[in-house]
Protein backbone atom coordinates (compact mmCIF):
# COMPACT_ATOMS: atom_id res chain seq x y z
CA UNK A 1 0.00 0.00 0.00
CA UNK A 2 2.84 2.36 0.90
CA UNK A 3 4.60 1.69 -2.46
CA UNK A 4 1.40 2.43 -4.38
CA UNK A 5 0.91 5.77 -2.60
CA UNK A 6 4.60 6.60 -3.15
CA UNK A 7 4.44 6.02 -6.93
CA UNK A 8 1.18 7.96 -7.25
CA UNK A 9 2.78 10.88 -5.40
CA UNK A 10 5.92 10.73 -7.56
CA UNK A 11 3.85 10.71 -10.77
CA UNK A 12 1.85 13.72 -9.55
CA UNK A 13 5.07 15.60 -8.71
CA UNK A 14 6.56 14.98 -12.18
CA UNK A 15 3.32 16.00 -13.91
CA UNK A 16 3.18 19.26 -11.94
CA UNK A 17 6.85 19.99 -12.70
CA UNK A 18 6.31 19.48 -16.41
CA UNK A 19 3.23 21.67 -16.45
CA UNK A 20 5.13 24.42 -14.66
CA UNK A 21 7.98 24.25 -17.16
CA UNK A 22 5.86 23.98 -20.26
CA UNK A 23 3.00 26.31 -19.44
CA UNK A 24 -0.69 25.47 -19.68
CA UNK A 25 -1.58 23.18 -22.61
CA UNK A 26 -3.16 24.96 -25.55
CA UNK A 27 -6.13 23.33 -27.24
CA UNK A 28 -5.20 24.77 -30.60
CA UNK A 29 -1.46 25.44 -31.06
CA UNK A 30 -2.20 27.65 -34.08
CA UNK A 31 -4.18 30.21 -32.05
CA UNK A 32 -2.87 33.02 -29.81
CA UNK A 33 -1.60 31.72 -26.49
CA UNK A 34 -1.34 33.19 -23.01
CA UNK A 35 1.21 36.07 -23.07
CA UNK A 36 4.71 35.00 -22.08
CA UNK A 37 5.95 36.07 -18.64
CA UNK A 38 8.46 38.93 -18.64
CA UNK A 39 12.13 38.08 -18.33
CA UNK A 40 14.99 39.99 -16.78
CA UNK A 41 15.69 41.57 -20.16
CA UNK A 42 12.11 42.85 -20.57
CA UNK A 43 13.05 46.45 -19.83
CA UNK A 44 16.17 46.52 -21.98
CA UNK A 45 15.71 48.91 -24.90
CA UNK A 46 17.97 48.09 -27.84
CA UNK A 47 19.71 51.10 -29.38
CA UNK A 48 18.11 52.58 -32.48
CA UNK A 49 20.51 51.82 -35.31
CA UNK A 50 19.98 53.55 -38.68
CA UNK A 51 19.46 51.17 -41.61
CA UNK A 52 22.69 50.03 -43.23
CA UNK A 53 23.27 50.80 -46.90
CA UNK A 54 24.67 47.29 -47.32
CA UNK A 55 22.54 44.81 -45.35
CA UNK A 56 24.37 41.74 -44.11
CA UNK A 57 24.16 38.77 -46.43
CA UNK A 58 23.15 40.76 -49.52
CA UNK A 59 25.07 41.17 -52.78
CA UNK A 60 27.28 44.16 -53.54
CA UNK A 61 29.67 45.33 -56.25
CA UNK A 62 33.38 44.65 -55.67
CA UNK A 63 36.13 45.93 -57.95
CA UNK A 64 38.21 43.03 -59.29
CA UNK A 65 40.68 44.81 -61.59
CA UNK A 66 41.39 48.23 -63.11
CA UNK A 67 43.23 48.32 -66.44
CA UNK A 68 44.64 51.43 -68.14
CA UNK A 69 46.50 52.10 -71.39
CA UNK A 70 46.71 54.01 -74.67
CA UNK A 71 47.10 51.32 -77.32
CA UNK A 72 46.24 47.68 -77.97
CA UNK A 73 46.56 45.35 -75.00
CA UNK A 74 45.67 41.88 -73.70
CA UNK A 75 45.01 41.83 -69.97
CA UNK A 76 46.11 39.20 -67.46
CA UNK A 77 43.31 36.79 -66.46
CA UNK A 78 40.99 37.71 -63.59
CA UNK A 79 38.41 35.68 -61.69
CA UNK A 80 34.66 36.35 -61.48
CA UNK A 81 33.04 34.50 -58.58
CA UNK A 82 29.45 35.76 -58.95
CA UNK A 83 26.91 35.20 -61.72
CA UNK A 84 26.79 38.84 -62.79
CA UNK A 85 29.59 41.34 -63.43
CA UNK A 86 30.20 44.60 -65.26
CA UNK A 87 32.80 46.44 -67.30
CA UNK A 88 32.99 50.22 -66.83
CA UNK A 89 35.07 51.81 -69.58
CA UNK A 90 36.18 55.37 -70.28
CA UNK A 91 38.22 56.81 -73.17
CA UNK A 92 39.88 60.17 -73.78
CA UNK A 93 40.55 61.17 -77.38
CA UNK A 94 41.05 64.54 -79.01
CA UNK A 95 39.54 63.39 -82.32
CA UNK A 96 36.50 61.18 -81.63
CA UNK A 97 35.83 60.70 -85.34
CA UNK A 98 39.12 58.80 -85.68
CA UNK A 99 38.92 56.92 -82.37
CA UNK A 100 39.08 53.12 -82.38
CA UNK A 101 38.22 51.28 -79.17
CA UNK A 102 36.95 47.71 -78.79
CA UNK A 103 36.89 45.35 -75.81
CA UNK A 104 36.63 41.63 -76.49
CA UNK A 105 35.89 39.36 -73.51
CA UNK A 106 37.15 35.76 -73.51
CA UNK A 107 36.90 32.96 -70.93
CA UNK A 108 40.38 31.85 -69.91
CA UNK A 109 39.56 28.14 -70.18
CA UNK A 110 38.03 28.43 -73.68
CA UNK A 111 39.55 31.32 -75.67
CA UNK A 112 37.80 30.24 -78.86
CA UNK A 113 34.42 31.05 -77.32
CA UNK A 114 33.75 34.78 -77.43
CA UNK A 115 31.83 36.03 -74.37
CA UNK A 116 31.21 39.68 -75.25
CA UNK A 117 32.29 42.41 -77.66
CA UNK A 118 32.08 46.05 -76.62
CA UNK A 119 32.62 48.68 -79.32
CA UNK A 120 33.14 52.42 -79.07
CA UNK A 121 30.57 54.64 -80.76
CA UNK A 122 31.23 58.27 -81.62
CA UNK A 123 29.81 60.68 -79.08
CA UNK A 124 30.14 58.34 -76.08
CA UNK A 125 33.28 58.63 -73.97
CA UNK A 126 32.21 56.11 -71.30
CA UNK A 127 29.70 53.34 -70.65
CA UNK A 128 28.83 50.43 -68.36
CA UNK A 129 28.20 46.97 -69.81
CA UNK A 130 26.74 44.07 -67.80
CA UNK A 131 27.60 40.41 -68.35
CA UNK A 132 25.30 37.74 -66.89
CA UNK A 133 27.56 34.77 -66.30
CA UNK A 134 30.56 33.99 -64.11
CA UNK A 135 32.24 31.48 -61.87
CA UNK A 136 35.38 31.33 -64.02
CA UNK A 137 38.48 33.25 -65.19
CA UNK A 138 38.33 35.78 -68.02
CA UNK A 139 40.68 38.08 -69.90
CA UNK A 140 40.16 41.12 -72.13
CA UNK A 141 41.60 41.97 -75.52
CA UNK A 142 41.64 45.72 -76.15
CA UNK A 143 41.96 47.25 -79.62
CA UNK A 144 42.68 50.98 -79.37
CA UNK A 145 43.94 53.73 -81.67
CA UNK A 146 43.99 57.53 -81.73
CA UNK A 147 43.42 57.79 -77.95
CA UNK A 148 45.15 59.74 -75.22
CA UNK A 149 44.24 56.99 -72.72
CA UNK A 150 41.60 54.43 -71.79
CA UNK A 151 40.47 52.98 -68.45
CA UNK A 152 38.58 49.74 -67.82
CA UNK A 153 37.17 48.77 -64.42
CA UNK A 154 35.93 45.21 -63.82
CA UNK A 155 33.38 44.79 -61.00
CA UNK A 156 32.02 41.51 -59.63
CA UNK A 157 28.55 41.25 -58.04
CA UNK A 158 29.09 38.98 -55.07
CA UNK A 159 27.24 38.07 -51.90
CA UNK A 160 28.71 39.45 -48.72
CA UNK A 161 28.95 36.59 -46.25
CA UNK A 162 27.19 37.18 -42.91
CA UNK A 163 29.54 37.83 -40.00
CA UNK A 164 27.01 36.54 -37.46
CA UNK A 165 25.75 32.93 -37.50
CA UNK A 166 22.16 33.86 -36.59
CA UNK A 167 20.36 35.79 -39.33
CA UNK A 168 16.87 36.98 -40.21
CA UNK A 169 16.24 35.17 -43.48
CA UNK A 170 12.61 35.93 -44.36
CA UNK A 171 9.62 38.11 -43.41
CA UNK A 172 6.16 36.79 -44.26
CA UNK A 173 4.46 40.19 -44.15
CA UNK A 174 1.13 39.05 -45.62
CA UNK A 175 -0.26 35.84 -44.16
CA UNK A 176 -3.25 33.74 -45.16
CA UNK A 177 -5.36 35.59 -42.59
CA UNK A 178 -5.13 38.63 -44.88
CA UNK A 179 -7.47 37.21 -47.53
CA UNK A 180 -9.72 35.55 -44.94
CA UNK A 181 -10.24 38.87 -43.17
CA UNK A 182 -10.68 40.74 -46.44
CA UNK A 183 -13.32 38.33 -47.77
CA UNK A 184 -15.18 38.33 -44.46
CA UNK A 185 -15.23 42.13 -44.37
CA UNK A 186 -13.33 42.24 -41.07
CA UNK A 187 -10.34 44.30 -40.01
CA UNK A 188 -7.09 42.80 -41.28
CA UNK A 189 -5.38 41.16 -38.31
CA UNK A 190 -2.90 38.72 -39.88
CA UNK A 191 -1.90 36.72 -36.81
CA UNK A 192 -0.05 34.33 -39.13
CA UNK A 193 2.60 36.83 -40.25
CA UNK A 194 6.05 35.71 -39.15
CA UNK A 195 9.77 36.48 -39.17
CA UNK A 196 12.05 33.54 -39.90
CA UNK A 197 15.44 33.37 -38.15
CA UNK A 198 18.07 30.80 -39.10
CA UNK A 199 21.25 29.47 -37.52
CA UNK A 200 23.71 29.38 -40.44
CA UNK A 201 26.48 27.75 -38.41
CA UNK A 202 27.31 24.17 -37.45
CA UNK A 203 26.95 24.88 -33.72
CA UNK A 204 23.84 25.42 -31.55
CA UNK A 205 23.13 29.10 -30.86
CA UNK A 206 21.59 30.31 -27.59
CA UNK A 207 19.28 33.28 -28.24
CA UNK A 208 17.78 33.57 -24.75
CA UNK A 209 17.22 37.25 -23.96
CA UNK A 210 17.69 38.38 -27.56
CA UNK A 211 15.29 40.99 -28.93
CA UNK A 212 13.45 41.09 -32.26
CA UNK A 213 11.59 44.25 -33.21
CA UNK A 214 10.04 46.16 -36.08
CA UNK A 215 12.53 49.02 -36.39
CA UNK A 216 10.28 51.01 -38.74
CA UNK A 217 7.40 51.09 -36.26
CA UNK A 218 9.67 51.24 -33.23
CA UNK A 219 8.14 48.12 -31.71
CA UNK A 220 6.73 46.13 -30.17
CA UNK A 221 9.82 44.17 -29.09
CA UNK A 222 9.79 40.40 -28.82
CA UNK A 223 12.18 39.14 -26.14
CA UNK A 224 13.21 35.50 -26.37
CA UNK A 225 12.23 34.04 -22.98
CA UNK A 226 14.40 32.36 -20.35
CA UNK A 227 13.03 28.94 -21.33
CA UNK A 228 11.94 27.74 -24.75
CA UNK A 229 8.16 27.50 -25.24
CA UNK A 230 6.82 24.00 -24.75
CA UNK A 231 3.42 22.29 -24.83
CA UNK A 232 3.00 18.70 -23.72
CA UNK A 233 -0.32 18.53 -25.57
CA UNK A 234 1.47 19.38 -28.83
CA UNK A 235 3.87 16.43 -28.35
CA UNK A 236 0.95 14.07 -27.86
CA UNK A 237 2.72 11.74 -25.42
CA UNK A 238 4.46 12.06 -22.07
CA UNK A 239 7.70 10.39 -23.17
CA UNK A 240 8.57 12.98 -25.84
CA UNK A 241 7.41 15.78 -23.59
CA UNK A 242 9.66 14.54 -20.76
CA UNK A 243 12.66 14.35 -23.10
CA UNK A 244 12.24 17.80 -24.66
CA UNK A 245 10.45 19.88 -22.03
CA UNK A 246 11.85 18.68 -18.71
CA UNK A 247 13.96 20.10 -17.30
CA UNK A 248 13.12 23.34 -19.14
CA UNK A 249 15.93 24.53 -21.43
CA UNK A 250 17.04 27.85 -22.94
CA UNK A 251 16.02 29.12 -26.37
CA UNK A 252 18.38 27.30 -28.71
CA UNK A 253 18.47 27.29 -32.52
CA UNK A 254 20.03 24.04 -33.66
CA UNK A 255 22.70 24.03 -36.43
CA UNK A 256 21.31 24.90 -39.88
CA UNK A 257 17.77 25.09 -38.46
CA UNK A 258 15.20 27.90 -38.47
CA UNK A 259 12.61 29.22 -36.04
CA UNK A 260 9.70 31.60 -36.62
CA UNK A 261 8.31 34.43 -34.54
CA UNK A 262 4.63 34.87 -35.41
CA UNK A 263 2.61 38.05 -35.00
CA UNK A 264 -0.17 36.41 -32.97
CA UNK A 265 -0.15 32.66 -33.50
CA UNK A 266 1.77 30.02 -31.59
CA UNK A 267 3.24 27.29 -33.81
CA UNK A 268 5.32 24.84 -31.78
CA UNK A 269 6.55 23.06 -34.91
CA UNK A 270 8.61 26.20 -35.67
CA UNK A 271 9.60 27.08 -32.10
CA UNK A 272 6.41 28.34 -30.45
CA UNK A 273 7.45 32.01 -30.44
CA UNK A 274 4.89 34.80 -30.83
CA UNK A 275 4.77 38.59 -30.44
CA UNK A 276 1.26 38.17 -28.98
CA UNK A 277 0.44 41.30 -31.00
CA UNK A 278 -3.33 40.99 -31.03
CA UNK A 279 -4.05 44.14 -33.09
CA UNK A 280 -2.42 42.11 -35.89
CA UNK A 281 -0.83 43.36 -39.10
CA UNK A 282 2.54 43.98 -37.43
CA UNK A 283 4.35 44.03 -40.80
CA UNK A 284 3.05 46.64 -43.24
CA UNK A 285 1.49 45.41 -46.49
CA UNK A 286 1.82 48.77 -48.29
CA UNK A 287 5.36 49.96 -47.49
CA UNK A 288 8.20 47.65 -46.36
CA UNK A 289 9.20 47.54 -42.69
CA UNK A 290 12.61 46.53 -41.34
CA UNK A 291 13.11 43.76 -38.78
CA UNK A 292 16.16 43.95 -36.51
CA UNK A 293 17.59 41.29 -34.19
CA UNK A 294 19.68 42.28 -31.14
CA UNK A 295 21.74 39.99 -28.93
CA UNK A 296 21.76 39.94 -25.12
CA UNK A 297 24.21 42.88 -25.02
CA UNK A 298 21.90 45.02 -27.19
CA UNK A 299 24.18 44.72 -30.25
CA UNK A 300 22.58 44.37 -33.67
CA UNK A 301 23.30 41.00 -35.26
CA UNK A 302 20.92 41.02 -38.23
CA UNK A 303 18.37 43.12 -40.11
CA UNK A 304 16.13 42.49 -43.08
CA UNK A 305 13.35 44.18 -45.01
CA UNK A 306 11.18 42.89 -47.85
CA UNK A 307 10.00 43.87 -51.32
CA UNK A 308 6.31 44.46 -52.02
CA UNK A 309 5.37 43.65 -55.64
CA UNK A 310 3.78 46.50 -57.54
Amino acid sequence: MFKKIFFIGLASFLACSIMAACGQPIKNPRTPATPQPPTQTENQTPPEVPPSEKPTGEAEWNTVKVFTGKVNNTTPPFHISGTKWRIIWKVDGSKPEYTVFDIIVYPQDNPSMLTKTISYSEGASSDTVYIYEGGRDYYLKIIAANLSNWTITVDDYVVKEPTQPVQITYINYKGQDYMKSLLAGHDIVEFDEYVEIKNLSDSPQNITGWVLKNLTKGGPPFIFPTFKPCSCEWYGNWKDCMEDCYPPGPCIIEPRKSIRVYTGEVAYESGGYSFQYFPGDLWNNETPDTAVLYNLEGQEVSRRSYVIPE
